[in-house]
């Protein structure tokens, strides 16, 4: 199964990744949840700094992309 991700589902935690967030990719985290969601996309707890403050976000596939 290919993905921009590679692992989706693995058991390591919080994988680094780059992270869409206003248009701007920030470095960061991620944990996936452990299957695809209804609307058939994986989503993942991601924790990124933005602008300095820390952030975390459930985001789909189509917002990450490996680091």
């Amino acid at each position: 199964m290919s993905r921009h991700l590679s692992s989706v589902g693995d058991d390591e935690p919080d994988k680094p990744c780059l992270v869409l967030s206003n248009g701007e990719w920030w470095h960061g985290t991620l944990v996936w949840e452990p299957a695809k969601r209804a609307d058939g996309l994986w989503w993942a707890r991601v924790t990124y700094r933005r602008d300095g403050e820390l952030v975390t976000e459930v985001r789909s596939q189509h917002d990450l992309r490996a680091q």
